[in-house]
């Protein structure tokens, strides 16, 4: 190890400098190998930037409900499946009046909208209620499965504390989804970007390189 590492201009101590310099945490989702970190307790609203920025909201709103209907292997065009429109309105409606969505909440939107109309047409033209009810069951399955318990465990995903330790400590987070499935893996990083895009917005300017994102 020690021949290959100063082959590539490595030396001991400069390892040992980066060990001294930053923490090093692995993280698996849905998984207690590593740390654990859930993107599943609630959808945050966005902050302030995002929210005063028309394009960055319309963006958040679709990868998150892009990828809650991969997670339940729903194949949704954003422009033509109900699906995708049903779900987009319902984060709209909660992230303007600056709420979070937490799932229990979602399942129960989905029943019994905040809305009753959808561009034109009453809701109940556009996504009958029996058949709104089935999407919510689909979601409730998913969230009550025995298997699906590990989502829901771990500390809430927040990028200031992937990229800092609580002192301040500069972090290197490694993030394992190996063994996730397609859709699993699909969900969490479409999540992760978001937040890592939110977390761009509300960050200054600087000429310097502050976060590397691999």
């Amino acid at each position: 190890w020690r021949t290959g590492l100063e082959e590539w201009g490595q030396s001991g101590e400069r390892i040992q400098k980066l060990r001294d310099s930053a923490e090093v945490a692995i993280y698996t989702p849905a998984s207690t190998a590593g740390r654990q970190i859930t993107v599943l307790k609630s959808f945050d609203a966005p902050n302030a930037q995002v929210l005063n920025d028309p394009e960055a909201f319309r963006e958040r709103i679709m990868s998150a409900v892009s990828g809650l209907l991969a997670l339940l292997q729903i194949d949704a065009d954003p422009i033509s499946s109900r699906e995708h429109i049903l779900l987009s309105t319902i984060f709209d409606g909660f992230w303007r009046s600056h709420q979070n969505i937490d799932m229990g909440a979602l399942i129960r939107s989905i029943q019994t909208p905040a809305f009753n109309k959808v561009g034109f047409l009453d809701l109940e033209s556009f996504y009958p209620q029996n058949e709104r009810f089935k999407l919510a069951m689909t979601l409730n399955n998913l969230l009550a499965s025995p298997s699906f318990a590990a989502w829901l465990e771990g500390e809430p995903l927040d990028i200031q504390k992937l990229m800092y330790t609580p002192g301040g400590k500069p972090r290197i987070a490694v993030i394992s989804i190996a063994h996730l499935s397609d859709q699993e893996r699909m969900f969490f990083v479409t999540i992760l970007l978001n937040e890592m895009l939110s977390w761009m917005r509300s960050q200054t300017g600087t000429s310097s390189l502050r976060a590397l994102l691999y």
